[in-house]
């Protein structure tokens, strides 16, 4: 198997932004660019242990439930797996920003998914000693009013331990609070009352407070959070800053708020964690729109700085108050890794934590045998395995042996929502379902039984071009349209980005195989 990591191209003059910053780390440093972790990664947390960094982020209706990562410098991630293999009982859908927290030998996970009974969004946890091997779930830790997200998990100066999360439908005239509890020292179960930290009764300023963190420098509280609309190109997010010496009362916004906003290449940043490096310099782990590709792609990994003010004590970015597209590495001679092509041929099993499946709909069975990936499906219908596509411009190509059904590739958010590019043992059919409804866009008669290299390319995310060839070499457009393009603006839902790659349909269960599939940037 040949595997190599994704590659995300900004095409975009950067040395006519930020050119001081680069000039200023060219003589100690190598520069990194931002995403650090491409493609949908929202609500980002991270921890270090030791020298290595752990990262985990929201999957929302896709599993395995929420992708870790690790790197050693910051700026490199490799993806580990994810911290569900099967989903906890408990939950249905919506798996949302993932806390990492590490205490004493343990990895902490604090999760918010909805619950299976009554679809009531809550915050569940789970534990282990090996973060590479998955964790044990341990149930509902927060549920709290009509929903409770969002949480964090502080440790304070005495060994006590406390968890933050984002309350809905509290008491009249107290809609959505940062609420806080202590937890027992297992940090399993809460202790005592809750109390808030964003009292809008007595003059907090802001509403939908969220994606909060904590830390504590000189002697003050700081509570970063974010506010506005998050999650579609519309979004309004930016990151807010408050601090008090007490973490129950007293707490002051910041006059200069927001210290985070989204500029002209990267939008809408926010829901970030802190995190410390050996020698205590302080980074900001975030997610943000790319200005182009928007929520077609995902709210992606961003890397910044924080410093503090020595006169005031208030904590700014170090390279402004909008995402930097280029900044100087965290650590000394670290380079950047930058690749272009990400191939699997199917000569091993290793690569399959990076495919991912819709949660509302039977997981497909995977084998790999003889170079190639037999698909089976359980159910009647669409079924899908796929990816997180790292840019808007990228190429997909794969070959197909027809079985009985329709199998091929495609852009897939749910099972309403997705364009299919699928070859039967007579047929090759693009079409799109759009909001549940069907609309064939092209159809062409083959040959009976003989296999096909399907191949599309995407512009921006969300116009797509389509292709088939009987030898890889050849390659004959499907017209669907007078330009032969596909707007597939439709398909990316609020909140997630859609992915790429295997659709089978059919009305009864089968198995679908393919060779090799390679995404190049």
């Amino acid at each position: 198997m040949k595997v190599s990591h994704y590659k995300y191209y900004c095409f975009i003059l950067i040395g006519l932004l930020n050119f001081t910053p680069l000039m200023s780390f060219a003589q100690n440093r190598t520069g990194y660019s931002n995403p650090v972790i491409k493609g949908d990664f929202p609500d980002p947390s991270i921890i270090r242990v030791g020298n290595m960094f752990y990262a985990a982020g929201t999957s929302c209706d896709f599993g395995p439930n929420y992708p870790l990562y690790e790197s050693t410098d910051l700026v490199n991630w490799k993806h580990i797996g994810a911290v569900f293999k099967e989903q906890p009982k408990w939950t249905s859908d919506d798996f949302w920003a993932p806390e990492l927290f590490y205490n004493d030998g343990t990895f902490y996970v604090y999760y918010t998914a909805k619950r299976k009974d009554n679809r009531i969004a809550c915050i569940g946890v789970a534990t282990t000693n090996d973060i590479h091997k998955g964790f044990t779930d341990h149930g509902i830790i927060v549920e709290w009013g009509e929903e409770a997200i969002d949480s964090y998990v502080f440790k304070d100066d005495d060994g006590k331990l406390y968890i933050i999360w984002k309350a809905f439908g509290l008491t009249k005239g107290r809609k959505v609070e940062l609420l806080a509890s202590e937890l027992n020292k297992d940090g399993l179960s809460m202790v005592g009352e809750p109390f808030t930290l964003t009292d809008h009764t007595k003059g907090w300023i802001g509403a939908g407070d969220e994606g909060q963190c904590m830390i504590k420098f000189e002697g003050f509280y700081y509570l970063f959070y974010s506010i506005g609309g998050c999650c579609d190109n519309r979004c309004n997010y930016r990151v807010m800053v408050a601090r008090s010496r007490n973490l129950k009362s007293g707490w002051e916004q910041y006059g200069e708020n927001p210290i985070l906003e989204g500029g002209e290449i990267w939008k809408c940043s926010g829901h970030g964690t802190l995190v410390e490096t050996p020698d205590k310099r302080c980074f900001y782990l975030y997610h943000a729109y790319n200005g182009v590709d928007f929520e077609f792609i995902g709210r992606q990994g961003m890397l910044d700085e924080v410093v503090w003010n020595k006169q005031t004590g208030w904590p700014y970015f170090k390279n402004g108050k909008n995402p930097s597209v280029t900044a100087e590495t965290p650590f000394k001679n670290t380079v950047q890794k930058k690749e272009s092509v990400w191939i699997d041929d199917f000569s091993s099993v290793s690569s399959q934590f990076f495919w991912e499946w819709d949660i509302n709909l039977p997981k497909p069975a995977v084998n790999i045998e003889n170079g190639q990936m037999a698909i089976t499906k359980s159910n009647s219908g669409i079924s899908f395995l796929g990816l997180r596509p790292q840019s808007g411009d990228y190429q997909l190509m794969t070959k197909v042996i027809p079985t009985a059904g329709f199998s091929g590739v495609g852009v897939y958010s749910n099972q309403q929502n997705f364009i299919a590019f699928v070859v039967s043992e007579s047929e090759l059919v693009l079409y799109k379902i759009n909001k549940g409804e069907k609309e064939i866009l092209s159809k062409v008669n083959l040959m009976k039984n003989k296999s096909m290299f399907l191949k599309y390319e995407a512009i921006d995310g969300r116009y797509f071009r389509f292709f088939w060839s009987e030898d890889g070499v050849k390659w004959i457009p499907a017209k669907a349209s007078e330009n032969d393009r596909v707007d597939g603006t439709f398909v990316a839902q609020w909140g997630f980005s859609p992915r790429v790659g295997f659709i089978m349909d059919g009305s009864e269960c089968g198995t679908s195989k393919y060779s090799e599939l390679k995404v190049q940037y």
